[in-house]
């Protein structure tokens, strides 16, 4: 975790996965820089070819306009491509043998972490819900875990949800009393946590 947050692990915790969200996450950035690009190239090409002074001040003004257009263009840029990816950069989502934690700009203060003893319930509550469900290396989702009086995260753009939602009830069942029941709880109903941290939307 060099990437601005770490998370200090106690004598004899171990990290069972840590991972960043989806790679599919940067899709939309992506779209956003070609658009940029492509907006950018058209609005300077009519500009050109519709007025070309070359008397002053109108050359003056041609000039203004372009390094307007660039601005703009680097603003849109900074974002809609720049900061989404600086933020799924540096999100982590990290399960280890005694905690949940998210790492990175969606966590307050940059690392939140609950023990693994005090989960109440953990449930994908976007994407696949079983393993082998979709394609694993397209499958994504959001999961929610419960820790009752804790609070909750919510760990949006998971990469293969159900796999990672399997190994929380998992490492929960050998530290806490933790019995497996309570994953299918919705909003309203007992279990749903007060608060949560969330990461990138998915």
């Amino acid at each position: 975790m060099r990437q601005g947050h770490r998370l200090d692990l106690a004598p004899g915790e171990e990290t069972v996965v840590a991972t960043r969200p989806h790679p599919l996450g940067l899709v939309r950035p992506a779209l956003a820089a070609w658009l940029t690009v492509l907006v950018y190239s058209a609005l300077r090409r009519v500009l050109d070819l519709t007025w070309r002074p070359t008397d002053t001040p109108w050359t003056t003004l041609h000039t203004f306009v372009g390094w307007v257009l660039l601005v703009v263009a680097l603003l849109a840029a900074w974002r809609f491509v720049l900061i989404p990816a600086w933020r799924w950069l540096r999100t982590r989502f990290v399960l280890t043998t005694a905690r949940l934690a998210l790492l990175g700009p969606a966590a307050r203060d940059g690392v939140v972490h609950l023990p693994l003893s005090a989960l109440g319930s953990v449930r994908v509550t976007r994407g696949a819900a079983t393993a082998g469900e979709t394609r694993e290396v397209l499958d994504r989702g959001t999961v929610l875990a419960d820790f009752g009086p804790l609070g909750g995260l919510k760990l949006a753009g998971c990469p293969q949800p159900a796999r990672f939602a399997q190994l929380v009830r998992e490492s929960a069942a050998g530290v806490g009393n933790y019995s497996g029941g309570g994953d299918t709880a919705g909003p309203g109903r007992p279990g749903t946590p007060n608060a949560q941290q969330g990461g990138p939307r998915g």
